[in-house]
This record gives C-alpha cells, sequence and structure tokens, in this order.
C-alpha cells in the first residue's frame, strides 16, 4: 500500500493540505472509488487522517513518504516493495536450494549498473536508512582519532558525510562501483564536503585502495556468504596494513533468538539477505571467525542506540 501511494504521487498531493480522494485521483490520474480506498487503508496505517466526506490529509508519520522531505522514506519504500517484496517469493526455493533468487549475490551487484532506475531505487534506499542510524553511529565511536577513513562499499557515502561531518579535520572517500561516481559526487557536495570527501572507483572483490587508516563497511559483509565475505575482508586487511582499524557496522544476531522487537528486526534481515544476496547475519562469534580467517582480531564490540553496534578489528601482525 505505502508503496502504491509513493509511486502514484499521493502524499506530495497531499502535502499541499487536507483534500477529497476524487481531487487527488484527479491530480494523479487515478480511478477516484479505488483511490479512496487506498487512501482509508493509509489512514490504517497512522498515514493519514480520514476526515470523513472523502477528506484525508496527512499526518506526521505520513510526511516521511514525500519526496521532498529532508528525511524522505520513498526511496526505501520503492526498494522494499520492487526489490525485496520480490525477492522473498523465491523463499521456498531459496531454502530448498541454499541459493539467492534471480539477480542476487555477485551477479546482480554487477550487473545492476546495466538497471539505472533498480540502480537508484537500491542506492537512494541505503543512503536513506544510513542517514537514519548515522547520527548513533557516530556518537558511539570515537572517529577524531583518524585523519583519512575510506567508506568501503559506501554507495553515495552516507555514512562518510555523516563522520566527516562531525569531525571537520577528517577527510576520505566512498569506495564503490565506477557507475556510481557521478551520483556519490554530487551527494558529497549537496552535503558541503566536495573539499574534504572524494570517490575511488573499486571492486572490493578485486582489490581495496590503500592509505586510510580507517576502513568502514556498514552492512556490507551481510550482503555476502563466507567465502564472498572473506575475499572483502582479506582485500581490506592487505589495503589496512599493520597500523590501520577496519571498522564493521553490523546488525549482531544473539546466539539464541528470542521472540522480541530487537531479535525480529535481525533475523528478518537474515533471511531477507538468504533469498535478495546469498549473504546472512551473523552472532559475534561468527564474526569474529571469520575476521580471523582474513588475518584481522576483533579488539571490541561497541554497540550503538542504534540496531547497529561497531566491530573494531585491526590487523593481527
Amino acid at each position: 500500500m505505502i508503496h502504491a501511494a509513493v509511486r502514484l504521487g499521493i502524499p506530495d498531493r497531499l502535502a499541499a493540505g487536507a483534500a477529497s480522494s476524487s481531487a487527488v485521483a484527479e491530480a494523479v490520474g487515478t480511478h477516484p472509488h479505488a483511490t479512496f480506498r487506498l487512501l482509508r487503508a493509509l489512514a490504517s496505517l497512522g498515514l493519514c487522517h480520514d476526515l470523513g466526506d472523502g477528506r484525508f490529509e496527512l499526518t506526521e508519520a505520513g510526511e516521511f513518504l514525500r519526496s521532498d522531505s529532508p528525511e524522505s522514506l520513498v526511496a526505501l519504500a520503492r526498494h522494499w516493495a520492487s526489490r525485496t517484496w520480490a525477492a522473498l517469493a523465491h523463499l521456498e526455493e531459496a531454502v530448498r536450494t541454499g541459493a539467492a533468487a534471480p539477480h542476487g549475490g555477485r551477479a546482480g551487484f554487477a550487473s545492476i549498473a546495466q538497471r539505472p532506475e533498480e540502480a537508484a531505487v537500491l542506492n537512494l534506499s541505503m543512503v536513506e536508512q544510513t542517514l537514519q542510524v548515522a547520527g548513533a553511529i557516530v556518537e558511539a565511536y570515537d572517529f577524531s582519532r583518524f585523519h583519512e577513513v575510506i567508506d568501503l562499499g559506501g554507495g553515495y557515502g552516507a555514512l562518510l558525510s555523516a563522520v566527516l561531518g562531525a569531525h571537520p579535520r577528517l577527510t576520505g572517500a566512498t569506495a564503490d562501483l565506477a557507475y556510481l561516481e557521478r551520483e556519490a559526487t554530487a551527494f558529497l557536495r549537496r552535503r558541503g564536503l566536495g573539499d574534504r570527501a572524494r570517490f575511488i572507483a573499486a571492486d572490493f572483490f578485486e582489490s581495496v585502495p590503500a592509505g586510510a587508516d580507517a576502513y568502514l563497511l556498514k552492512y556490507i559483509i551481510h550482503d555476502w556468504a563466507d567465502a564472498d565475505a572473506l575475499t572483502i575482508l582479506r582485500h581490506t586487511r592487505a589495503a589496512a596494513g599493520r597500523r590501520a582499524t577496519v571498522l564493521l557496522i553490523e546488525r549482531i544476531l544473539p546466539e539464541r533468538v528470542a521472540a522480541t522487537r530487537e531479535d525480529v528486526g535481525v533475523v528478518r534481515g537474515d533471511i531477507q539477505m538468504l533469498v535478495a544476496t546469498g549473504g546472512l547475519e551473523r552472532t559475534e562469534s561468527e564474526y569474529r571467525r571469520l575476521l580471523e580467517a582474513a588475518g584481522l582480531h576483533l579488539a571490541r564490540v561497541i554497540p550503538t542506540a542504534s540496531a547497529f553496534s561497531l566491530l573494531e578489528a585491526r590487523t593481527s601482525g
């Protein structure tokens, strides 16, 4: 329902103020009664108010579905319905075979540049998702001791922008596939960081840029099964040398799962990774073993006020 409303531009139409469902339908080019029924459904989710007589207005929560909101979740809504929902339809087959859905895994990431609309939805949704938790990450960890940070697989550089924004002496780069350069550079400029942040074209399955004293990998390793994750971490370890810090930023599975909101969130992510990428969420002990196999040791785990934790790793020798 949220996806349909966002795709049709209904929250944007209601941003101007309360309107009748027929007026909304005329503005966005939809069937009048079907539009009323969708608006009524959105009201049941608390995203708009049903004012009676077929009139509706956005709620505070509904404001996040406006495309012009500074905290917009439009791309995330589109990502969930267009990519994740479609992948979850393959869950039974993924459980039978252990393989991700079509367009998943390495092939999916490598080919997404040939699907520009899908790529834009994915990358903008990652920006929105990261900016929601970036403040909690920056508050939980002292980045001030570093000079140069690389946001590996950082897309447009959302986390990098938060770190540099909080620490004016830092410089850094977002390192990702070459097709992202134009959008990433524009994003960093909009964030006022054009003089301290840059884009590096990189494929972490081939190599990782050297020269930083901190490497950030937010929600990267969970995308990949162990063999691919080890390749990424070994390349990162080689780039880090003997002095740099490697920071994984992930949601950590408990050793035993309970029926809590927190556990539901991370387990849902695990199932999503199973079908969408072939990756998985991991426990702290599983991350420790993975890091050790890559020549890194887990120095400490730092929780944040979000669902994410920082796993601080350093080279073993």
